[in-house]
């Protein structure tokens, strides 16, 4: 039963990065074939590796935990499909129009607010940047610094849609967030990071300018990229090396031994498929689901300062909910490590049990209005879809709280009032962004196959 549940979840996801793969030259930047890879190159490794050790689990744990997963990818997958394919004539927020004057200025305004507090983050003391899990201070600015990705993704978008090259006004803006982009994946090694600038660049020059990335270049990108996911700590080792210098950090970089890494991964489960089998089995054991109360309770611990309201009366905002660390160590023996995660694939079980997979069909339902929106043109569309692409696939590896909920309530409190102001509200106008930035004359529509600019209009 166990070799069938994990060859199962791996066929599953096999099936579905091929059909992308193969199928159509733009299914490679849907939400399925990113969940897909991550699920392959991340999870299937870890549960590869529990397999051969699968004496450490409870009865059934094993074979279940992988079956839910199972239902869960398909669940995520029919949930994009059905979302994507609908046809509706219904107006939506999404399809607003904007001012590109304005919208130049909020983007302006996301960059500097956010450039700021990464100066402020930077200036920390390099043992608090080095920790594996941020807290306090680091967290407060790492926080505020993250809105300037809405900044760089609207003119990135808004460069792409333009014929010229070289455009003062959007690249003063746009070259530090690169910058800083490229810093947090490359020197260091974030692997969310990484996942992050890929998007960002690879689905902008999809959105803008329908440019797509050769079948071979993908295979060979995936096969390193399945290699390199599972040694990351490895790499990220060797570039938070703060006595060698940038140069020799990157060669040792270059030469480092990953197949053994990964190959580590093969013979012994990771910590996180562990923390995800024990912890859906500690669920169905109990029966006390939290059902769904967990993400108030982490909306809570989040969003609402105890600096400022108080510890009790932040403490009594949140729904006492079952301990499992606790009940996992009393009754398996089994200790959560610290800095690992446990998949989303827990939070939802542990949410409404076998059930719990409607979080996941929600997530592809989610993601499939926005590509939908995306690819008509929809600039909100675009903007949402490349910055919360990161969000969903950390489902599978983290939690579904953050594309389910966190990431819109950053959205909507910190992004959403300045691009509200930068609507259009006028029924008839000309555009009102300088010439310098976007050439209407020189731009093909979404007739001739490129994307559709009336979101500049």
């Amino acid at each position: 039963m166990n070799m069938i549940a994990l060859s199962l979840y791996f066929f599953i996801n096999i099936l579905m990065v091929g059909i992308c793969l193969f199928r159509g030259k733009g299914q490679i930047y849907e939400f399925p074939f990113w969940a897909g890879v991550i699920a392959l190159g991340w999870f299937c490794p870890q549960a590869f590796g529990g397999y051969l050790n699968v004496e450490q689990f409870p009865d059934y744990a094993y074979a279940d935990g992988l079956f839910f997963a199972s239902a869960c990818t398909v669940a995520m997958w029919l949930g994009f499909g059905l979302s994507y394919k609908r046809k509706t004539q219904a107006a939506s927020w999404l399809d607003v129009k904007f001012d590109l004057n304005k919208l130049y200025w909020a983007s302006a305004a996301f960059c500097l607010f956010g450039f700021y507090f990464q100066w402020k983050l930077l200036s920390l003391p390099k043992e608090m940047l080095a920790m594996t899990q941020w807290t306090g201070a680091t967290v407060k600015y790492l926080f505020l610094s993250s809105v300037f990705r809405f900044g760089f993704i609207t003119l990135w978008l808004i460069y792409l849609s333009q014929p010229k090259r070289y455009v003062p006004r959007l690249l003063i803006f746009m070259v530090p967030c690169f910058a800083l982009l490229f810093k947090v994946a490359v020197l260091d090694g974030r692997r969310e990071g990484m996942m992050d600038l890929l998007a960002y660049v690879v689905l902008g020059l999809w959105f803008g300018r329908r440019k797509t990335i050769p079948r071979w270049l993908m295979v060979v990108g995936l096969v390193f990229g399945l290699l390199f996911i599972n040694a990351i700590g490895t790499y990220r080792a060797i570039m938070l090396h703060g006595d060698k210098s940038i140069t020799e950090r990157m060669s040792d970089a270059v030469n480092a031994d990953y197949v053994s890494t990964s190959k580590e991964m093969l013979n012994e489960s990771g910590a996180e498929f562990r923390n995800f089998i024990f912890y859906r089995y500690i669920y169905e054991e109990s029966g006390e689901y939290d059902y769904g109360l967990i993400h108030w309770n982490n909306l809570i611990f989040n969003y609402v300062p105890a600096q400022i309201v108080g510890r009790e009366i932040k403490d009594a905002l949140m729904i006492p909910l079952i301990n499992v660390n606790e009940l996992g160590k009393r009754d398996y023996g089994f200790s959560y490590m610290r800095g690992t995660t446990s998949t989303g694939y827990r939070d939802a079980f542990g949410s409404f049990g076998w059930f719990g997979c409607v979080k996941f069909l929600l997530i592809g339902l989610l993601m499939g209005i926005l590509y939908r929106h995306a690819m008509q043109g929809s600039l909100l569309g675009q903007l949402l879809y490349i910055y919360m692409l990161g969000s969903a696939m950390l489902a599978v590896t983290h939690t579904t709280h953050r594309i389910l909920f966190s990431g819109w309530v950053y959205f909507f409190a910190l992004a959403y009032p300045a691009f509200y102001w930068a609507k259009d509200r006028r029924a008839l106008h000309r555009n009102s962004f300088a010439d310098d930035v976007i050439d209407k004359d020189n731009v093909e529509s979404i007739n001739s196959g490129k994307p559709d600019l009336s979101i500049f209009n």
